[in-house]
Protein backbone atom coordinates (compact mmCIF):
# COMPACT_ATOMS: atom_id res chain seq x y z
CA UNK A 1 0.00 0.00 0.00
CA UNK A 2 1.30 3.44 -0.93
CA UNK A 3 0.35 6.79 0.59
CA UNK A 4 0.32 9.50 -2.08
CA UNK A 5 -1.07 12.29 0.11
CA UNK A 6 0.67 15.60 0.76
CA UNK A 7 -0.25 16.35 4.35
CA UNK A 8 -0.57 19.64 6.17
CA UNK A 9 1.74 19.61 9.16
CA UNK A 10 2.44 22.30 11.75
CA UNK A 11 1.95 25.94 10.86
CA UNK A 12 2.52 29.40 12.26
CA UNK A 13 1.53 32.93 11.38
CA UNK A 14 1.70 36.51 12.59
CA UNK A 15 -0.69 39.25 11.50
CA UNK A 16 -1.70 42.65 12.81
CA UNK A 17 -4.10 40.74 15.08
CA UNK A 18 -1.35 38.63 16.65
CA UNK A 19 -0.34 34.98 16.38
CA UNK A 20 -2.53 32.19 15.05
CA UNK A 21 -4.68 31.90 18.17
CA UNK A 22 -5.13 35.63 18.58
CA UNK A 23 -5.86 36.12 14.87
CA UNK A 24 -8.54 33.42 14.84
CA UNK A 25 -10.13 34.72 18.04
CA UNK A 26 -10.29 38.24 16.63
CA UNK A 27 -11.79 37.08 13.35
CA UNK A 28 -14.33 34.87 15.13
CA UNK A 29 -15.44 37.88 17.17
CA UNK A 30 -15.50 40.23 14.17
CA UNK A 31 -12.57 42.42 15.24
CA UNK A 32 -10.41 43.95 12.49
CA UNK A 33 -6.71 44.77 12.65
CA UNK A 34 -7.06 47.70 10.25
CA UNK A 35 -6.26 51.07 11.82
CA UNK A 36 -5.56 54.51 10.40
CA UNK A 37 -1.82 54.79 9.77
CA UNK A 38 -0.45 58.34 9.78
CA UNK A 39 2.75 57.19 8.02
CA UNK A 40 0.84 56.36 4.86
CA UNK A 41 -2.35 58.37 5.32
CA UNK A 42 -4.60 55.31 5.08
CA UNK A 43 -5.89 52.39 7.15
CA UNK A 44 -3.35 49.58 7.35
CA UNK A 45 -2.87 46.35 9.30
CA UNK A 46 0.74 46.21 10.46
CA UNK A 47 2.59 44.14 13.03
CA UNK A 48 3.53 46.25 16.07
CA UNK A 49 6.63 44.39 17.19
CA UNK A 50 8.97 41.87 15.62
CA UNK A 51 11.60 40.41 17.92
CA UNK A 52 14.94 41.28 16.31
CA UNK A 53 17.44 38.57 15.35
CA UNK A 54 21.10 39.50 15.02
CA UNK A 55 22.20 39.66 11.40
CA UNK A 56 18.67 39.56 9.99
CA UNK A 57 16.50 42.36 8.65
CA UNK A 58 12.98 42.84 10.01
CA UNK A 59 11.56 41.01 6.95
CA UNK A 60 13.95 38.09 7.46
CA UNK A 61 13.33 38.00 11.22
CA UNK A 62 9.57 37.71 10.62
CA UNK A 63 10.19 34.69 8.43
CA UNK A 64 12.74 33.16 10.80
CA UNK A 65 10.35 33.25 13.75
CA UNK A 66 7.57 31.57 11.76
CA UNK A 67 9.85 28.91 10.25
CA UNK A 68 11.46 28.14 13.61
CA UNK A 69 8.06 27.62 15.21
CA UNK A 70 7.00 25.21 12.47
CA UNK A 71 10.23 23.24 12.95
CA UNK A 72 9.74 23.16 16.71
CA UNK A 73 6.07 22.15 16.57
CA UNK A 74 6.64 19.46 13.94
CA UNK A 75 10.00 18.15 15.12
CA UNK A 76 11.34 18.35 11.56
CA UNK A 77 14.99 19.39 11.68
CA UNK A 78 15.67 22.06 9.09
CA UNK A 79 19.13 20.72 8.24
CA UNK A 80 17.72 17.48 6.84
CA UNK A 81 18.68 16.92 3.17
CA UNK A 82 15.09 15.89 2.38
CA UNK A 83 13.61 19.17 3.66
CA UNK A 84 13.02 22.10 1.32
CA UNK A 85 12.25 25.77 2.00
CA UNK A 86 9.88 27.38 -0.52
CA UNK A 87 9.76 31.14 0.00
CA UNK A 88 7.06 33.40 -1.45
CA UNK A 89 7.37 37.18 -1.45
CA UNK A 90 6.71 40.06 -3.77
CA UNK A 91 9.13 42.70 -2.49
CA UNK A 92 11.22 41.21 0.32
CA UNK A 93 13.75 43.74 1.65
CA UNK A 94 12.59 46.45 -0.77
CA UNK A 95 12.74 49.04 2.04
CA UNK A 96 16.54 48.85 1.74
CA UNK A 97 16.30 50.73 -1.57
CA UNK A 98 15.28 53.96 0.14
CA UNK A 99 17.72 56.69 -0.85
CA UNK A 100 19.81 54.29 -2.98
CA UNK A 101 20.85 54.53 -6.63
CA UNK A 102 22.02 50.91 -6.74
CA UNK A 103 20.48 47.87 -5.12
CA UNK A 104 22.33 46.55 -2.05
CA UNK A 105 22.92 42.81 -2.01
CA UNK A 106 20.24 42.12 0.62
CA UNK A 107 17.60 43.69 -1.63
CA UNK A 108 17.98 40.67 -3.93
CA UNK A 109 15.21 38.26 -2.99
CA UNK A 110 17.40 35.18 -3.13
CA UNK A 111 19.91 36.80 -0.76
CA UNK A 112 17.26 36.71 1.97
CA UNK A 113 16.53 33.05 1.21
CA UNK A 114 20.23 32.22 1.49
CA UNK A 115 20.53 34.13 4.77
CA UNK A 116 17.57 32.20 6.19
CA UNK A 117 18.92 28.87 4.95
CA UNK A 118 22.27 29.61 6.59
CA UNK A 119 20.56 30.74 9.79
CA UNK A 120 18.88 27.34 10.09
CA UNK A 121 21.78 25.30 8.73
CA UNK A 122 19.72 24.06 5.79
CA UNK A 123 21.57 21.90 3.28
CA UNK A 124 19.09 22.16 0.40
CA UNK A 125 18.91 25.21 -1.86
CA UNK A 126 15.73 27.24 -1.25
CA UNK A 127 13.12 27.79 -3.95
CA UNK A 128 11.98 31.42 -4.25
CA UNK A 129 8.79 32.44 -6.04
CA UNK A 130 7.84 36.01 -6.89
CA UNK A 131 4.52 35.91 -8.70
CA UNK A 132 2.77 39.08 -7.56
CA UNK A 133 -0.15 38.46 -5.22
CA UNK A 134 -0.51 34.75 -6.06
CA UNK A 135 3.05 34.05 -4.84
CA UNK A 136 1.88 32.25 -1.68
CA UNK A 137 -0.67 30.03 -3.42
CA UNK A 138 1.84 29.37 -6.22
CA UNK A 139 4.32 28.25 -3.56
CA UNK A 140 1.84 25.59 -2.39
CA UNK A 141 1.40 24.39 -5.97
CA UNK A 142 5.15 24.20 -6.61
CA UNK A 143 5.94 22.54 -3.26
CA UNK A 144 3.23 19.92 -3.75
CA UNK A 145 4.58 19.02 -7.18
CA UNK A 146 8.16 18.71 -5.92
CA UNK A 147 7.03 16.44 -3.09
CA UNK A 148 4.98 14.34 -5.49
CA UNK A 149 8.03 13.88 -7.68
CA UNK A 150 9.80 12.37 -4.68
CA UNK A 151 12.52 15.01 -4.70
CA UNK A 152 11.91 15.88 -1.02
CA UNK A 153 10.14 14.43 1.99
CA UNK A 154 9.10 17.73 3.54
CA UNK A 155 8.67 21.31 2.37
CA UNK A 156 8.20 24.39 4.50
CA UNK A 157 6.20 26.94 2.55
CA UNK A 158 6.79 30.42 3.97
CA UNK A 159 5.38 33.75 2.81
CA UNK A 160 6.09 37.28 3.98
CA UNK A 161 5.91 40.89 2.92
CA UNK A 162 6.28 43.97 5.06
CA UNK A 163 4.52 47.25 4.38
CA UNK A 164 6.62 50.17 3.22
CA UNK A 165 6.22 53.52 1.52
CA UNK A 166 7.39 51.80 -1.67
CA UNK A 167 4.32 49.54 -1.64
CA UNK A 168 1.80 52.06 -0.27
CA UNK A 169 2.72 54.73 -2.82
CA UNK A 170 2.59 52.21 -5.66
CA UNK A 171 -0.93 51.05 -4.93
CA UNK A 172 -1.97 54.66 -4.30
CA UNK A 173 -0.77 55.52 -7.81
CA UNK A 174 -3.41 53.13 -9.16
CA UNK A 175 -6.12 54.90 -7.12
CA UNK A 176 -6.93 51.46 -5.73
CA UNK A 177 -6.71 52.18 -1.98
CA UNK A 178 -9.80 52.92 0.09
CA UNK A 179 -9.69 55.81 2.60
CA UNK A 180 -11.62 53.48 4.91
CA UNK A 181 -11.20 49.84 5.96
CA UNK A 182 -11.89 47.74 2.87
CA UNK A 183 -15.27 46.09 2.25
CA UNK A 184 -14.89 42.99 0.03
CA UNK A 185 -17.80 42.25 -2.30
CA UNK A 186 -19.89 45.05 -0.81
CA UNK A 187 -21.90 47.37 -3.03
CA UNK A 188 -20.12 50.34 -1.42
CA UNK A 189 -16.59 48.97 -1.76
CA UNK A 190 -14.12 51.56 -2.99
CA UNK A 191 -10.68 49.97 -2.81
CA UNK A 192 -8.29 47.78 -0.92
CA UNK A 193 -6.47 48.09 2.40
CA UNK A 194 -2.83 47.11 2.82
CA UNK A 195 -1.31 44.98 5.55
CA UNK A 196 1.74 42.93 6.42
CA UNK A 197 1.99 39.38 7.69
CA UNK A 198 4.06 36.23 7.73
CA UNK A 199 3.09 32.59 7.62
CA UNK A 200 4.82 29.22 7.39
CA UNK A 201 3.42 25.72 7.01
CA UNK A 202 4.90 22.24 6.75
CA UNK A 203 3.88 20.10 3.81
CA UNK A 204 4.91 16.51 4.31
CA UNK A 205 4.59 13.05 2.83
CA UNK A 206 4.60 11.51 6.32
CA UNK A 207 1.18 10.88 7.85
CA UNK A 208 2.68 10.84 11.35
CA UNK A 209 3.63 14.51 10.98
CA UNK A 210 0.17 15.67 9.89
CA UNK A 211 -1.51 17.98 12.37
CA UNK A 212 -4.94 16.93 13.57
CA UNK A 213 -7.64 16.79 12.38
CA UNK A 214 -5.78 15.57 9.31
CA UNK A 215 -5.96 17.78 6.21
CA UNK A 216 -4.16 17.26 2.91
CA UNK A 217 -3.26 19.54 0.01
CA UNK A 218 -5.12 17.75 -2.75
CA UNK A 219 -4.67 19.86 -5.87
CA UNK A 220 -3.35 23.11 -7.25
CA UNK A 221 -3.29 24.93 -10.59
CA UNK A 222 -1.96 28.27 -11.91
CA UNK A 223 -3.48 30.16 -14.85
CA UNK A 224 -3.26 33.51 -16.63
CA UNK A 225 -5.97 35.85 -17.92
CA UNK A 226 -3.96 36.87 -21.01
CA UNK A 227 -6.02 40.06 -20.82
CA UNK A 228 -4.30 42.98 -19.07
CA UNK A 229 -1.18 43.40 -16.94
CA UNK A 230 -2.88 45.41 -14.18
CA UNK A 231 -6.57 44.59 -14.57
CA UNK A 232 -8.34 41.24 -14.17
CA UNK A 233 -10.23 39.25 -16.76
CA UNK A 234 -13.64 40.61 -17.63
CA UNK A 235 -15.18 37.12 -17.72
CA UNK A 236 -13.51 35.26 -14.85
CA UNK A 237 -13.12 32.23 -17.09
CA UNK A 238 -9.37 31.88 -16.52
CA UNK A 239 -9.61 31.82 -12.71
CA UNK A 240 -12.58 29.48 -13.08
CA UNK A 241 -10.40 27.16 -15.18
CA UNK A 242 -7.75 27.11 -12.44
CA UNK A 243 -10.42 26.27 -9.84
CA UNK A 244 -12.01 23.57 -11.99
CA UNK A 245 -8.65 21.96 -12.83
CA UNK A 246 -7.54 22.06 -9.18
CA UNK A 247 -10.78 20.32 -8.19
CA UNK A 248 -10.30 17.75 -10.95
CA UNK A 249 -6.76 17.09 -9.75
CA UNK A 250 -8.12 16.66 -6.22
CA UNK A 251 -10.92 14.32 -7.43
CA UNK A 252 -13.45 16.68 -5.83
CA UNK A 253 -16.69 17.96 -7.38
CA UNK A 254 -18.11 21.46 -6.81
CA UNK A 255 -20.94 19.85 -4.83
CA UNK A 256 -18.41 18.55 -2.28
CA UNK A 257 -16.85 21.96 -1.56
CA UNK A 258 -17.75 23.33 1.86
CA UNK A 259 -16.14 26.76 1.64
CA UNK A 260 -14.12 29.09 -0.55
CA UNK A 261 -11.62 31.69 0.60
CA UNK A 262 -11.07 34.14 -2.23
CA UNK A 263 -8.57 36.89 -2.92
CA UNK A 264 -11.35 39.41 -2.25
CA UNK A 265 -9.40 42.69 -2.41
CA UNK A 266 -12.51 44.94 -2.37
CA UNK A 267 -11.48 46.66 -5.59
CA UNK A 268 -14.26 47.08 -8.11
CA UNK A 269 -12.95 44.85 -10.86
CA UNK A 270 -11.26 42.12 -8.79
CA UNK A 271 -14.44 41.31 -6.88
CA UNK A 272 -16.53 41.45 -10.06
CA UNK A 273 -14.17 39.02 -11.79
CA UNK A 274 -14.16 36.61 -8.86
CA UNK A 275 -17.95 36.56 -8.72
CA UNK A 276 -18.01 35.54 -12.37
CA UNK A 277 -15.29 32.93 -11.83
CA UNK A 278 -17.21 31.33 -8.96
CA UNK A 279 -20.32 31.22 -11.14
CA UNK A 280 -18.46 29.53 -14.02
CA UNK A 281 -16.90 27.05 -11.56
CA UNK A 282 -20.37 26.25 -10.11
CA UNK A 283 -19.42 27.58 -6.65
CA UNK A 284 -21.70 30.63 -6.39
CA UNK A 285 -23.75 29.11 -3.58
CA UNK A 286 -20.82 27.76 -1.55
CA UNK A 287 -20.07 29.70 1.68
CA UNK A 288 -17.33 32.17 0.74
CA UNK A 289 -15.29 34.80 2.51
CA UNK A 290 -12.44 37.27 2.12
CA UNK A 291 -10.12 37.98 5.06
CA UNK A 292 -8.77 41.29 3.74
CA UNK A 293 -11.13 43.29 5.99
CA UNK A 294 -9.32 41.88 9.04
CA UNK A 295 -5.65 41.88 8.02
CA UNK A 296 -5.50 43.87 4.80
CA UNK A 297 -3.87 42.76 1.58
CA UNK A 298 -0.54 41.25 2.65
CA UNK A 299 0.81 40.72 -0.88
CA UNK A 300 3.16 37.70 -1.18
CA UNK A 301 2.23 36.57 2.33
CA UNK A 302 -1.51 36.54 1.64
CA UNK A 303 -1.64 33.14 -0.06
CA UNK A 304 0.22 31.42 2.78
CA UNK A 305 -1.47 33.23 5.68
CA UNK A 306 -4.96 32.92 4.21
CA UNK A 307 -4.41 29.25 3.37
CA UNK A 308 -3.48 28.56 7.00
CA UNK A 309 -6.62 30.38 8.12
CA UNK A 310 -8.71 28.46 5.56
CA UNK A 311 -7.45 25.18 7.03
CA UNK A 312 -8.28 26.45 10.52
CA UNK A 313 -11.81 27.36 9.46
CA UNK A 314 -12.28 23.99 7.76
CA UNK A 315 -11.24 22.24 10.97
CA UNK A 316 -13.51 24.42 13.11
CA UNK A 317 -16.45 23.85 10.78
CA UNK A 318 -17.20 27.57 10.65
CA UNK A 319 -16.34 30.26 8.12
CA UNK A 320 -15.42 33.68 9.49
CA UNK A 321 -17.64 36.59 8.48
CA UNK A 322 -16.45 38.87 5.68
CA UNK A 323 -15.49 41.99 7.62
CA UNK A 324 -17.07 45.20 6.27
CA UNK A 325 -19.64 43.39 4.13
CA UNK A 326 -23.26 44.58 4.19
CA UNK A 327 -24.84 44.41 0.74
CA UNK A 328 -23.68 42.32 -2.22
CA UNK A 329 -22.38 44.43 -5.07
CA UNK A 330 -21.15 41.98 -7.70
CA UNK A 331 -22.73 40.98 -11.03
CA UNK A 332 -22.91 37.30 -10.05
CA UNK A 333 -23.95 35.85 -6.68
CA UNK A 334 -21.27 35.23 -4.06
CA UNK A 335 -22.24 33.49 -0.81
CA UNK A 336 -20.47 35.99 1.46
CA UNK A 337 -22.01 37.06 4.75
CA UNK A 338 -21.64 39.60 7.52
CA UNK A 339 -21.90 36.77 10.07
CA UNK A 340 -20.07 33.45 10.46
CA UNK A 341 -21.33 30.60 8.25
CA UNK A 342 -21.30 26.86 8.97
CA UNK A 343 -19.06 24.67 6.84
CA UNK A 344 -21.01 21.47 6.23
CA UNK A 345 -18.82 19.77 3.63
CA UNK A 346 -15.30 18.44 3.82
CA UNK A 347 -13.35 20.34 1.16
CA UNK A 348 -12.10 23.93 0.87
CA UNK A 349 -10.88 25.99 -2.08
CA UNK A 350 -8.42 28.88 -1.78
CA UNK A 351 -7.94 31.28 -4.72
CA UNK A 352 -5.67 34.20 -5.57
CA UNK A 353 -5.23 36.64 -8.43
CA UNK A 354 -2.68 39.34 -9.19
CA UNK A 355 -0.99 41.80 -11.52
CA UNK A 356 0.29 40.23 -14.71
CA UNK A 357 -3.04 38.43 -15.08
CA UNK A 358 -1.97 35.54 -12.84
CA UNK A 359 -4.43 33.31 -10.95
CA UNK A 360 -4.05 30.27 -8.73
CA UNK A 361 -6.34 27.85 -6.92
CA UNK A 362 -5.64 25.07 -4.39
CA UNK A 363 -7.84 22.49 -2.70
CA UNK A 364 -7.68 21.26 0.91
CA UNK A 365 -9.58 18.37 2.43
CA UNK A 366 -9.49 14.92 4.01
CA UNK A 367 -6.61 12.72 2.97
CA UNK A 368 -7.35 9.73 0.81
CA UNK A 369 -6.67 6.25 2.15
CA UNK A 370 -3.38 4.56 1.18
CA UNK A 371 -4.00 2.21 -1.71
CA UNK A 372 -2.36 -0.02 -4.26
CA UNK A 373 -0.68 2.24 -6.80
CA UNK A 374 -2.55 2.18 -10.04
CA UNK A 375 -0.53 1.85 -13.19
CA UNK A 376 0.79 5.33 -13.91
CA UNK A 377 0.42 6.78 -17.40
CA UNK A 378 3.66 6.92 -19.32
CA UNK A 379 5.66 10.11 -18.85
CA UNK A 380 5.24 12.33 -21.88
CA UNK A 381 8.21 13.59 -23.82
CA UNK A 382 9.24 17.26 -23.66
CA UNK A 383 11.41 18.23 -26.62
CA UNK A 384 13.25 21.50 -27.20
CA UNK A 385 12.21 22.79 -30.62
CA UNK A 386 13.61 26.34 -30.59
CA UNK A 387 16.14 28.46 -28.73
CA UNK A 388 16.81 32.22 -28.69
CA UNK A 389 19.24 34.52 -26.87
CA UNK A 390 19.67 38.23 -26.29
CA UNK A 391 23.17 38.57 -24.91
CA UNK A 392 25.31 41.51 -23.90
CA UNK A 393 27.33 43.13 -26.66
CA UNK A 394 29.06 46.39 -27.40
CA UNK A 395 25.91 48.46 -27.90
CA UNK A 396 24.00 49.92 -24.93
CA UNK A 397 20.89 47.97 -24.02
CA UNK A 398 18.42 50.64 -25.13
CA UNK A 399 20.02 50.93 -28.57
CA UNK A 400 20.35 47.17 -29.04
CA UNK A 401 16.85 46.21 -27.91
CA UNK A 402 15.14 48.86 -30.02
CA UNK A 403 17.07 47.79 -33.10
CA UNK A 404 16.05 44.17 -32.63
CA UNK A 405 12.45 45.22 -32.04
CA UNK A 406 12.37 47.37 -35.16
CA UNK A 407 13.68 44.40 -37.16
CA UNK A 408 10.31 42.74 -36.56
CA UNK A 409 8.67 45.45 -38.67
CA UNK A 410 5.95 46.01 -36.08
CA UNK A 411 4.20 49.17 -34.87
CA UNK A 412 3.44 47.95 -31.33
CA UNK A 413 3.86 51.20 -29.40
CA UNK A 414 3.24 49.36 -26.14
CA UNK A 415 6.78 47.99 -26.38
CA UNK A 416 8.28 51.42 -25.67
CA UNK A 417 6.34 51.72 -22.39
CA UNK A 418 7.69 48.46 -20.96
CA UNK A 419 10.49 48.06 -18.43
CA UNK A 420 13.84 46.89 -19.77
CA UNK A 421 13.20 43.43 -18.30
CA UNK A 422 9.90 43.18 -20.16
CA UNK A 423 11.46 44.49 -23.38
CA UNK A 424 14.17 41.85 -23.22
CA UNK A 425 11.63 39.10 -22.64
CA UNK A 426 9.48 40.46 -25.49
CA UNK A 427 12.33 40.39 -28.02
CA UNK A 428 13.73 37.03 -26.92
CA UNK A 429 10.32 35.33 -27.05
CA UNK A 430 9.46 36.98 -30.38
CA UNK A 431 12.69 35.71 -31.93
CA UNK A 432 12.02 32.29 -30.43
CA UNK A 433 8.52 31.99 -31.86
CA UNK A 434 9.54 33.26 -35.27
CA UNK A 435 11.64 30.10 -35.51
CA UNK A 436 8.84 27.75 -34.38
CA UNK A 437 5.43 29.30 -33.65
CA UNK A 438 3.03 28.06 -31.03
CA UNK A 439 0.64 25.44 -32.34
CA UNK A 440 -2.73 27.00 -33.15
CA UNK A 441 -4.36 23.65 -32.36
CA UNK A 442 -3.14 23.78 -28.74
CA UNK A 443 -5.59 25.46 -26.39
CA UNK A 444 -4.44 28.61 -24.60
CA UNK A 445 -4.74 26.84 -21.23
CA UNK A 446 -2.28 24.19 -22.43
CA UNK A 447 0.43 26.79 -23.02
CA UNK A 448 2.73 27.83 -20.18
CA UNK A 449 5.59 30.22 -19.54
CA UNK A 450 8.16 29.63 -16.78
CA UNK A 451 10.96 32.16 -16.27
CA UNK A 452 13.65 32.90 -13.71
CA UNK A 453 16.37 35.39 -12.88
CA UNK A 454 18.42 36.68 -9.95
CA UNK A 455 17.57 40.38 -9.89
CA UNK A 456 13.78 40.01 -9.95
CA UNK A 457 12.56 43.49 -11.03
CA UNK A 458 15.19 45.50 -9.14
CA UNK A 459 15.83 47.92 -11.98
CA UNK A 460 12.18 48.96 -12.06
CA UNK A 461 12.18 48.92 -8.25
CA UNK A 462 14.95 51.51 -8.18
CA UNK A 463 13.10 53.71 -10.68
CA UNK A 464 9.96 53.58 -8.55
CA UNK A 465 11.89 54.18 -5.33
CA UNK A 466 13.46 57.30 -6.80
CA UNK A 467 9.98 58.69 -7.43
CA UNK A 468 9.04 57.81 -3.85
CA UNK A 469 12.16 59.55 -2.52
CA UNK A 470 11.33 62.73 -4.45
CA UNK A 471 7.97 63.10 -2.65
CA UNK A 472 6.55 64.80 -5.73
CA UNK A 473 3.03 66.26 -5.30
CA UNK A 474 1.77 64.16 -8.20
CA UNK A 475 2.99 60.98 -6.49
CA UNK A 476 4.44 57.95 -8.19
CA UNK A 477 3.63 56.47 -11.59
CA UNK A 478 1.44 53.39 -12.09
CA UNK A 479 3.25 52.81 -15.40
CA UNK A 480 6.50 52.37 -13.43
CA UNK A 481 5.07 50.58 -10.40
CA UNK A 482 3.37 47.78 -12.35
CA UNK A 483 6.76 46.60 -13.64
CA UNK A 484 8.12 46.25 -10.09
CA UNK A 485 6.80 42.69 -10.31
CA UNK A 486 8.94 40.37 -12.46
CA UNK A 487 6.01 38.20 -13.49
CA UNK A 488 4.46 41.17 -15.33
CA UNK A 489 6.99 40.50 -18.09
CA UNK A 490 5.40 37.05 -18.40
CA UNK A 491 1.97 38.69 -18.35
CA UNK A 492 2.93 40.75 -21.39
CA UNK A 493 3.83 37.54 -23.22
CA UNK A 494 0.65 35.83 -22.06
CA UNK A 495 -1.40 38.64 -23.61
CA UNK A 496 0.58 38.72 -26.84
CA UNK A 497 0.72 34.96 -27.42
CA UNK A 498 -2.50 33.77 -25.71
CA UNK A 499 -0.81 31.84 -22.92
CA UNK A 500 -3.40 30.98 -20.29
CA UNK A 501 -1.73 28.08 -18.53
CA UNK A 502 0.93 27.96 -15.83
CA UNK A 503 3.00 31.12 -15.43
CA UNK A 504 5.49 31.02 -12.56
CA UNK A 505 8.50 33.26 -11.95
CA UNK A 506 11.37 31.79 -9.92
CA UNK A 507 14.25 33.72 -8.36
CA UNK A 508 17.61 31.90 -8.52
CA UNK A 509 21.15 32.86 -7.42
CA UNK A 510 22.48 32.13 -10.90
CA UNK A 511 21.40 30.65 -14.20
CA UNK A 512 20.79 26.92 -13.88
CA UNK A 513 18.63 24.21 -15.41
CA UNK A 514 16.01 24.54 -12.65
CA UNK A 515 13.54 26.51 -14.73
CA UNK A 516 13.78 24.12 -17.67
CA UNK A 517 13.47 21.04 -15.44
CA UNK A 518 10.28 22.44 -13.92
CA UNK A 519 8.96 23.27 -17.40
CA UNK A 520 9.71 19.76 -18.63
CA UNK A 521 7.77 18.31 -15.72
CA UNK A 522 4.71 20.33 -16.75
CA UNK A 523 4.74 18.55 -20.09
CA UNK A 524 5.77 15.17 -18.68
CA UNK A 525 2.87 15.22 -16.19
CA UNK A 526 0.34 16.39 -18.82
CA UNK A 527 -0.07 19.87 -17.34
CA UNK A 528 0.94 21.62 -20.58
CA UNK A 529 1.64 20.86 -24.24
CA UNK A 530 3.88 23.84 -24.97
CA UNK A 531 6.13 25.74 -22.54
CA UNK A 532 8.33 28.78 -23.01
CA UNK A 533 11.05 28.71 -20.36
CA UNK A 534 14.31 30.41 -19.62
CA UNK A 535 16.56 32.91 -17.86
CA UNK A 536 15.70 36.60 -18.24
CA UNK A 537 18.00 39.02 -16.43
CA UNK A 538 18.56 42.78 -16.77
CA UNK A 539 20.17 44.88 -14.07
CA UNK A 540 22.18 48.00 -14.81
CA UNK A 541 24.61 47.39 -17.66
CA UNK A 542 24.33 43.62 -17.49
CA UNK A 543 21.77 41.51 -19.27
CA UNK A 544 21.21 38.00 -20.55
CA UNK A 545 17.97 36.60 -21.98
CA UNK A 546 17.91 32.95 -23.02
CA UNK A 547 14.63 31.21 -23.75
CA UNK A 548 13.58 27.84 -25.10
CA UNK A 549 10.36 26.43 -26.53
CA UNK A 550 9.50 22.95 -25.30
CA UNK A 551 6.76 20.90 -26.90
CA UNK A 552 5.17 17.53 -26.39
CA UNK A 553 6.19 15.84 -29.64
Amino acid sequence: MVDTNIYIGAYSLQTALGDLTATCEAMASGRSGLRYDARFGMPTATIDQVAPIAGLTRFEAMLAHAIEQVSRLSGVALDRPDTLLVLSTTKGNVALLEGQTEAPERAYLYASAEVLAAHFGMTTAPVVISNACISGVSAFVVARRLLQEGLYRHAIVAGCDELSEFIASGFASFKSISPNPCRPYDAARDGLSLGEAVGAVLLTRERALASEPCVALLGGVVSNDANHISGPSRTGEELAWAITEALREAHVTPEEVGCVNTHGTATRYNDEMESKALAVAALSDVPTNSLKGYIGHTLGASGVVESILTIEQLRRGELFATQGFEELGTPCPVAVAAAPQPIRKAFAVKTASGFGGCNAAIVFGPASEPCDVEEQPAMRSATEVAHAEVVQGESPFAEMIRARFRAFGEQNLRFYKMSDLAKGVYVAVEELLRQVPLDEQVGAERRAIILSNRASSLEADLAHQQLVDQHAPEGTSPAVFVYTLPNVAMGEMAIRHRIKGDNTFFIEPKQSDWCERYARQLIARDRADEVICGWCEKIGQKWHFEVKLLKNV
